[in-house]
């Protein structure tokens, strides 16, 4: 096990720097409820639930040749990890046995990292949640070991996310994620390229049908985007009714596409989003 922090375009694993991954968990989001309650009424009336926030927590090793060495990695991680602006996690996990042994330290063997390690599919924007250090434990193999406990909140959507995707689309789009990802939330756009003529177009996602009522000539390329409807990079959201695309989760992953007209469509920077 392993963990990737992303920040802007540059990346790096903690055992980069020496330090051995142990743990890592995520909570499921917390839940922010709408309620409202009368006066001779029992109870709260209840209109819908938002999620929050997610957590997650790491813990792991870090080791050192000295006090220097450590104050060096020390400065380094508070740098890397406790950064006001937020970054990305991403776990790398192995079907190998993470370690040889129970504790790092606990018998012999100092395995750092883990052998056939993949990035997982999944990761968190987050922030740190708290303020952390690492904590001496004592010695492995000559070196000094210390104890590294780290909690973070997910920063915008509490969710985990795959990186953002394109496609083209023939009758359906792929969507594994286990909550709905909506284009007001996640900024993803449908190309329409028109191969042939029409006085309108009908095109339904899912359960939403997105629609447009002018002339259409085959070339046209419309960008529907949620907040905004362009036909070859001008707005005509005058013609539409407004309509935006959610992805919904479904039991074969799959949710079905269907357009009134012979259409090349793509859909582009969408991300399957997990609970």
């Amino acid at each position: 096990m392993d963990l990737l922090i992303t920040s802007g375009v540059s990346s790096f694993k903690l055992s980069d720097k020496g330090i051995v991954t142990a743990d890592f968990d995520e909570s499921s989001p917390s839940l922010r409820p709408t309620t409202k309650s009368f006066n001779g009424r029992n109870g709260r009336l209840f209109f819908s639930s938002d999620y929050d926030v997610k957590k997650i927590s790491y813990a792991g090793y870090l080791t050192a040749t000295n006090q220097f060495d450590y104050e060096a990695k020390r400065d380094w991680l508070y740098q890397a990890l406790g950064s006001a602006k937020p970054y990305y996690i991403t776990p790398i996990l192995s079907s190998d046995k993470q370690y040889d042994y129970e504790v790092p330290g606990q018998t012999t063997g100092n395995k750092l990292g883990q052998s056939n390690g993949t990035i997982s599919q999944k990761r968190f924007y987050v922030t740190p949640a708290d303020t952390f250090a690492p904590q001496f434990v004592g010695s492995v193999d000559g070196k000094q070991l210390y104890k590294l406990e780290i909690h973070f909140e997910t920063v915008g959507l509490p969710f985990s996310e795959t990186l953002p995707k394109t496609s083209t689309i023939t009758n359906q789009i792929a969507y594994a994620g286990t909550v709905t990802a909506s284009q007001l939330e996640v900024p993803f756009y449908i190309k329409l390229t028109a191969q042939q003529t029409a006085s309108t177009i009908s095109l339904q996602i899912g359960s939403r049908t997105w629609t447009y009522s002018g002339t259409v000539a085959a070339g046209d390329v419309f960008l529907i985007g949620g907040m905004y409807n362009l036909k070859n990079s001008l707005s005509v959201n005058d013609n539409t009714n407004f309509e935006y695309f959610v992805l919904e989760p479904s039991t074969n992953g799959q949710i079905a596409v269907n357009s009134s007209i012979t259409a090349t469509i793509e859909i582009h920077d969408y991300k399957e989003l997990y609970l």
